[in-house]
């Protein structure tokens, strides 16, 4: 009842929520491309969120390449500095956006943060960073988001009018 109440509100005051998933791909960037454009003369906000693959942390573990608390540090300090060259690198003025970078099932986490920030739609990139014979035989982090999500999503491929510069 909480959550519902939230989204009235919010809905209300007209500000709208996208929530973004970055891996750092050139999907992820025109994927961040696309929230911007949606946004542009709305009130509105942008959740840049970058996800630590829980399955890579524990794969550092098991290889026993550092204590598991130190891989986690290292990775979030990586990830934070990562998320914001990205986001200075798109030089936005107009629109507030927030980086977030959590741990865990990379497809699990972009639902749940898009349920507790009230994001009206999740955008990502149709391709991303990976290339693991995992991806290609039980499918990518966007095709599980689409089938596990509430929420509207925008899958933005990598063959768009929009190109980077």
């Amino acid at each position: 009842m909480i959550n519902k109440q939230a989204e009235l509100k919010k809905l209300e005051s007209g500000i709208r929520t996208i929530l973004v998933a970055i891996d750092f791909s050139y999907c992820s960037r025109l994927a961040f491309r696309k929230a911007v454009e949606l946004l542009k003369g709305k009130n509105g906000q942008i959740i840049a969120l970058h996800v630590i693959d829980g399955d890579f942390v524990k794969s550092c573990v098991q290889h026993r390449l550092s204590k598991e608390n130190k891989i986690k540090k290292e990775l979030f300090i990586e990830a934070n500095k990562k998320l914001q060259h990205f986001l200075r690198q798109e030089k936005m003025n107009e629109i507030r956006v927030d980086a977030m970078v959590c741990e865990g099932v990379p497809f699990m986490e972009i639902n749940r943060k898009a349920m507790e920030v009230h994001a009206e739609t999740i955008v990502v990139g149709s391709c991303g960073n990976t290339g693991d014979m995992k991806t290609i035989f039980f499918g990518s982090t966007a095709e599980k988001i689409l089938r596990f999500i509430t929420r509207p999503v925008l899958c933005v491929p990598p063959e768009t009018e929009y190109c980077i510069d």
